[in-house]
């Protein structure tokens, strides 16, 4: 029944001796030979070239930092040079004025001991000074004396001149008169010049007027386009916190994303583990099943052949006992023989096929367990790459995405700094404009003030000039009662003992162009 069984497709085919096996040699494969390391060679320039890309951003990173830290430094240290020559001219312009001053105490103390040096006086020194003050003293007495004694005789000549009287007496009358002129002409000037104030202050009042309301419509102006100022530049000012907030929140789902993208890596790496596993164990599995097909092909080949056997001897016996039937016995007994050298050559066969078989598994097994470790080399290698391969990308993206998570840490911490640097500017800018509100509230009630007290100094300065006017005609009235009073004991008496203020004024000033 087996032996008419349909044979299955395969490339093997049995001969006609046994053990005898042919191999139909495979058809030409569509991929060249040498497809395998054209592909790995590939694969190993994708990964150079993601090496080397890997490593030129990292360059460039690492330049680019350098650059932005030399850069800053370099700032740093210029702004400390600057504030350290600032400090050492400040320290230096100190210590100058300290020696400046140290020298000018020394010289006033140097002056001060030379003027007590000087100062001080011997009991001689002292008693001749005495002396000297006695005897000018004395001579001082003697000069006023002798002068009022020239000048009773001067009066007492005046007195007794008749001639002199008369001419006095008329020049008095003509001095007295010019004075009344230059008098009426002094008040008619300060009148003038009264009225020219008056106009001048009431111009300057008047013109004040107009600047104050010039000033108080050209500040309300200024006022009004600072306020219009102000307002575009809360309204920037606005528009850029907003644009901020928009920015952090952009930043913050940008972050969100990142952290999305790390957690999708690491489920990835978790997957192709997995995955690498699972290759490692169906690797294993084919092994041993493709170890199990051939074993199993071949005891089916021999159990094949023994059954071909087999069937050959019986047919070849059947054949013997139809054509001879006589010798029976005698062929029986040499079948037997023959079967008994039949079999121990078949026993003998079977150890031989078992030695080689055994021979033939080892061989297979050495050749599979070398194909197979051959194999799993390369499938360590393989992996080994594509491990390195992908722990580099893995790596390379997750310090990617680490240092897209801390640039957007970086720019949250700077959008924050920049916000409350931009609050406190805005409230800073409030503070000044509140201040320059005040101070200019304040300024013009200074103006106001200050115009409020030239109004009264003015006023207070007329009311004077008014008490002063007053009082230098009740003085002229006093005056010239006083004159007239005097005129009158003169011709009374004609004998001139004094002269008058007015007159005497008139006469040193005619004195002094004289001179």
């Amino acid at each position: 029944m087996l032996a008419y069984q349909k044979p299955r497709k395969t490339r093997e085919f049995t001969g006609p001796t046994p053990h005898s096996v042919a191999i139909r040699a495979k058809m030409p494969s569509k991929q060249p030979p040498d497809h395998l390391i054209l592909e790995r060679r590939k694969r190993d320039d994708m990964r150079e070239e993601a090496e080397a890309v890997t490593k030129y951003n990292a360059l460039c990173d690492l330049k680019n930092d350098w650059e932005q830290i030399t850069d800053r430094r370099i700032q740093q240290n210029t702004i400390k040079r600057r504030v350290k020559g600032l400090l050492q001219n400040e320290e230096f312009a100190l210590e100058d004025r300290k020696q400046r001053l140290k020298d000018l105490l020394a010289q006033e103390e140097e002056q001060y001991m030379l003027e007590m040096e000087a100062g001080q006086e011997t009991l001689l020194e002292r008693q001749a000074k005495m002396r000297e003050r006695a005897k000018s003293l004395k001579e001082k007495r003697e000069q006023e004396r002798l002068q009022l004694v020239a000048e009773k005789l001067d009066q007492r000549w005046r007195e007794e001149c008749e001639e002199l009287r008369a001419t006095l007496t008329r020049r008095h009358m003509d001095e007295v008169c010019i004075e009344r002129g230059e008098q009426l002409q002094m008040k008619q000037q300060q009148e003038a010049e009264q009225k020219m104030y008056e106009d001048f202050y009431a111009d300057m009042w008047e013109k004040d007027i107009q600047a104050k309301a010039a000033r108080e419509e050209k500040e309300a102006a200024e006022a009004h386009a600072r306020n219009k100022d102000m307002l575009d530049t809360l309204r920037k000012q606005m528009a850029a916190v907003q644009a901020k907030k928009d920015e952090e929140k952009r930043l913050k789902i940008e972050g969100g994303q990142l952290r999305k993208e790390e957690s999708e890596l690491r489920k990835l790496e978790e997957q192709r583990a997995m995955l690498e596993k699972k290759a490692v164990q169906q690797a294993m599995k084919d092994g041993l099943d493709q170890n199990l097909k051939i074993r199993a092909r071949l005891k089916a080949r021999e159990v094949q052949e023994e059954l071909a056997l087999d069937m050959q001897i019986l047919e070849k016996l059947l054949e013997d006992s139809r054509n001879e039937a006589m010798e029976v016995a005698q062929r029986k007994k040499e079948l037997r023989e023959e079967d008994q050298r039949y079999r121990a050559y078949l026993h003998q066969q079977m150890e031989e096929e078992k030695r080689l078989e055994k021979e033939l598994d080892n061989m297979i097994e050495a050749e599979v367990k070398r194909q197979w470790q051959k194999r799993l080399d390369q499938w360590a290698k393989e992996r080994d790459a594509r491990k390195r391969l992908m722990d580099d990308v893995l790596a390379t993206r997750k310090r990617q995405l680490q240092e897209k998570v801390a640039d957007n840490e970086r720019a949250q911490a700077e959008a924050a700094k920049e916000r409350e640097l931009m609050l406190a500017a805005m409230e800073e800018h409030k503070r000044l404009e509140d201040d320059k509100k005040s101070q200019v509230l304040m300024d013009n009630k200074q103006y106001e003030h200050d115009l409020m007290e030239q109004v009264n100094f003015k006023l207070r300065m007329q009311e004077q000039e008014k008490d002063e006017e007053y009082r230098e005609y009740l003085k002229g009235l006093e005056t010239e009662a006083e004159y007239q009073a005097k005129l009158k004991e003169a011709l009374a008496r004609p004998s001139i003992d004094k002269v008058h203020p007015f007159r005497k004024a008139h006469m040193i000033k005619k004195a002094e162009q004289i001179s």
